[in-house]
């Protein structure tokens, strides 16, 4: 995704977050972005500039004009279209950009060239496409050149054109406009957006299809209608939406991003959740330590949450006692040591780290248990942009095998429904974790052992901490998660 002053943001399948491209474009309004592959795509914008992206490297290419550039689309192979302001129409051939002209084919006329403002693109396969621009603007690509369409059904300016293949297209446009082709010529079909401008549609196939505009508007094509779905809240313009498979994304005005996944979750669903390994087993605690980080990312608060983790075979909680005493019941808080240091926390605890306002957590308690091989831990309510973070910590369980790598599968849920998941974490082992004979460790040099009276212990709220994506939690199967060999293994 691209905006205003340079900025290019990157989504890496859980988290959006802003791109360093060198400062190469710092000072334009990018427009619009298109990839040929995973490895190559371009940003166009203000000043005809024209970013590209190749492996991993930022360059500028040199561009043929200095008009400002509005769309840009990439069929099969490595040609690439941009149009632009006054009529501008570049090509990539593999290599360079070079511009040519758009004609107009007046019928029993002689044919002039286009000068007007060409917002919008779009190609089926390298042979087949259309462009519109202001006033009813409507071009058609055949292999060879660009030249007007003979009719178009609108004076008003078009946006944007979606095209599903030679004898299926959409173009939407100011006042809610919205045209289909049907393979012979252009109809302009009913809206209920009259009120409002469309800067983009997206068409998935024949009966699926999306399109955003003005004041936070979007409408849903399911084959036969458009219809008009809720908007954001603070109804902010949104400006542009691509689709991949069956995720989807739309942005806007106040940087707003939208998600959009099939049976769509509420705003109040939408949560950061990720999860790592934060300590591996050691001689002298033999379990490993996960640390699951989540956040509500919705304008309102939470309904009661659940985390729940499936503890795979030959794994179980681990819960660390502070005096070598009779196993405590699970889900009960152990008694304090009379040596300890600090305050007990109740079993369960969690504890939300300090909102990005700079207010004070308060804590949530709550208590874990196990129910058909999965750890759950009632959570409670989430407000707003709150994050908390839940420390689990596990440990081999005897008498049963188990194979490593382990792969942890957790997830945020409410009335037993899904809401979110967490990014699998896999635990790596080359031998088995050592064992601890005693539940209470040694005093080294005359001085008692710190008294661990929690099973679960909780991070506190680091000063200064990440509330958005910048944070990078470890995934699994990271290094991390190799405990090292320790004497006697």
């Amino acid at each position: 995704a691209c905006g205003n002053n340079g900025v290019v943001l990157r989504y890496d399948g859980d988290t959006w977050s802003k791109v360093n491209t060198g400062g190469l474009a710092g000072n334009e309004n990018l427009n619009a972005v298109a990839f040929a592959d995973d490895t190559e795509g371009w940003f166009v914008g203000t000043h005809g500039v024209l970013l590209h992206y190749l492996n991993g490297n930022w360059s500028l290419d040199s561009s043929p004009t200095q008009q400002t550039l509005y769309s840009i689309a990439v069929p099969r192979g490595k040609t690439a279209w941009v149009t632009g302001s006054g009529g501008t129409l570049l090509t990539y051939n593999g290599i360079s950009w070079g511009q040519i002209a758009a004609i107009s084919a007046p019928a029993g006329g002689a044919s002039t060239t286009i000068t007007q403002d060409i917002y919008g693109i779009g190609l089926s396969d390298p042979n087949n496409g259309w462009a519109v621009g202001s006033l009813g603007l409507i071009l058609r690509y055949d292999g060879q050149k660009w030249e007007t369409f003979p009719t178009s059904p609108t004076t008003e300016r078009l946006n944007s054109v979606s095209v599903l293949n030679d004898v299926q297209a959409w173009a939407v446009g100011a006042f809610g406009t919205l045209l289909r082709f049907n393979g012979t010529t252009w109809t302009k079909m009913g809206s209920a957006f009259s009120g409002f401008d469309l800067y983009q549609v997206c068409m998935k196939d024949d009966n699926d299809g999306w399109a955003v505009g003005q004041d936070g508007t979007l409408a849903y094509y399911d084959g036969s209608r458009w219809i008009s779905h809720p908007k954001p809240q603070g109804k902010p313009s949104l400006n542009a939406l691509a689709f991949y498979k069956d995720l989807g994304f739309a942005v806007g005005q106040n940087g707003t991003i939208l998600k959009f996944q099939p049976n769509g979750e509420p705003a109040k669903y939408d949560f950061m959740f990720k999860g790592e390994v934060s300590k591996k087993p050691s001689k002298a605690n033999a379990y490993w330590t996960l640390d699951y980080t989540l956040m509500n990312r919705g304008p309102k608060a939470s309904p009661l949450l659940t985390y729940e983790l499936a503890i795979p075979k030959g794994f179980e909680p681990y819960a660390p006692k502070t005096t070598p005493t009779p196993a405590a019941t699970l889900g009960m808080t152990p008694p304090p040591s009379p040596t300890a240091t600090v305050a007990a926390t109740p079993q369960g605890t969690v504890t939300p780290l300090a909102p990005a306002s700079g207010r004070q957590p308060s804590l949530v308690s709550g208590t874990w248990a196990l129910k058909d091989g999965k750890l759950q831990w009632e959570i409670g309510t989430v407000a707003s942009a709150e994050m908390k973070k839940v420390t689990i910590l596990l440990q081999e369980k005897k008498g049963e095998k188990r194979e490593y790598p382990a792969l942890l599968k957790a997830d945020l849920r409410f009335n037993d429904k899904i809401i979110s998941e967490a990014a699998p974490v896999t635990l790596t082992a080359s031998a088995a974790p050592p064992a601890v004979k005693s539940p209470a460790p040694k005093a080294l040099s005359g001085v008692p052992p710190a008294a661990s009276p929690v099973p679960s212990p909780v991070s506190p709220a680091t000063p200064g901490a990440s509330a958005g994506g910048d944070d990078n939690p470890q995934k699994g199967g990271s290094a991390d998660a190799q405990p090292s060999p320790t004497p006697g293994n």
